[in-house]
């Protein structure tokens, strides 16, 4: 993959991970499976593991470095992990 991935390789990384981690087939992981909240198909230690895969496609693929301890990483307010 080049360092500018395209909307649909992210999200079939995406499906793949969640698919690889709930062992469910990649075509059952739709944009509407839901990973955060009730109803989720992933618990904590899994949402973790789809998170450090998703750092490493992004530096590996993207170019893109995560700071998971960034005031708005932590800020309750502003992160995207809320």
């Amino acid at each position: 993959m080049s360092m500018s991935a395209s909307y649909d390789e992210v999200e079939k990384f995406v499906r793949d991970e969640v698919a690889a981690l709930t062992a469910a087939a990649p075509e059952a992981v739709t944009a509407d499976t839901v990973l955060v909240g009730s109803n989720r198909v992933v618990d904590s230690a899994d949402l973790v593991m789809l998170l450090l895969a998703a750092e490493e496609f992004a530096r590996d693929n993207l170019n893109v470095a995560f700071d998971w301890t960034s005031d708005s990483a932590m800020s309750e307010a502003r992160s995207t992990l809320r």
